[in-house]
């Protein structure tokens, strides 16, 4: 009787174990960027560390959005309109081995299935747009955000599991030129999900491994009966 207790607790506690997820979370804003991992409800920083958040003044919320880079010039690089010399091609090799498409498809339908068991549990974004010096200005990027966000949606949606909880915000602040920006991004997936996947990929993969062995001594048999 003792027996099938101690069988019906550790049968128990693998099910709850199966159950925990295991996730992260990503997020940037004016104390800059943040990044956390999950086991259950225990959460550890990776960034920034202790010492690092230590030394951290107390900022604002939003981070400033920087402006785009323009790209210097490298030496060496080919000016425009000059014609680069041409190069003798190489010569083309054959496509790829059979087992490495195989391989291949192994890999994209594994991400597939994973895609699909994740679960976006935060998708939160504040965007302020600074619309002091150019309110028109402000107002077409603000309506550029809110079609992105729109378009974004549904492919996030028809991709992963499902979104826990979003929250998109924008506005235009009349009073400032700053443009700052806060996101926050979290992703889990269970245990026993994460499991799953893993068999079938490594059933997959010993499956295309015999297959491959298989194909090879009957290679190398032809090959001696000639």
């Amino acid at each position: 009787m003792t027996g099938w207790i101690v069988f019906g607790v550790i049968v128990l506690l693998l099910i709850l174990l199966m159950l925990v997820r295991l996730g992260g979370e990503v997020t940037y804003g004016g104390e800059g960027l943040k990044i956390r991992v999950r086991l259950g409800r225990i959460w550890i920083t990776l960034i920034p560390k202790k010492k690092e958040k230590q030394k951290k003044d107390k900022k604002s919320r939003h981070a400033k959005a920087k402006p785009p880079k323009q790209k210097a010039n490298r030496p060496g690089a080919r000016e425009p309109g000059v014609k680069r010399a041409a190069e003798p091609e190489e010569e083309k090799k054959g496509g790829l081995p059979i087992y490495l498409i195989d391989l291949i498809k192994l890999a994209a339908d594994t991400v597939g299935r994973l895609l699909k068991k994740l679960q976006i549990d935060r998708l939160e974004m504040e965007y302020v747009f600074g619309g002091k010096t150019d309110p028109a200005g402000a107002a077409i990027r603000y309506g550029g955000v809110y079609a992105g966000g729109g378009a974004l949606l549904p492919l996030l949606e028809n991709t992963f599991c499902r979104i826990k909880r979003r929250e998109l915000q924008a506005w235009i602040d009349y009073k400032s030129d700053e443009t700052l920006v806060w996101l926050r991004f979290g992703l889990s997936i269970r245990i026993g999900q994460l499991l799953a996947i893993g068999w079938h990929l490594g059933w997959a993969f010993l499956r295309a491994y015999r297959n491959k062995q298989q194909e090879d001594n009957e290679h190398g048999t032809k090959e001696s009966d000639q």
